[in-house]
């Protein structure tokens, strides 16, 4: 990674937030109330994470 120039709390916290995209979407696409409850849960917790990588 050190040749792209990204280190891996970058790399991590871009993951991160595609993952959080990827909640989002399946919240959209999910029909059962109990998954878009657990998708939404799971969409804040990687933003949580994304942000707290790039405060800490």
């Amino acid at each position: 990674m050190s040749d792209a120039g990204l280190s891996a709390v970058t790399v991590v916290t871009i993951l991160e937030f595609i993952l959080a995209v990827y909640s989002v979407a399946l919240v959209f696409n999910t029909d059962k109330k109990i998954l878009k409850i657990v998708h939404i849960v799971l969409a804040v917790f990687w933003v949580v994470l994304a942000v707290l990588n790039l405060v800490f």
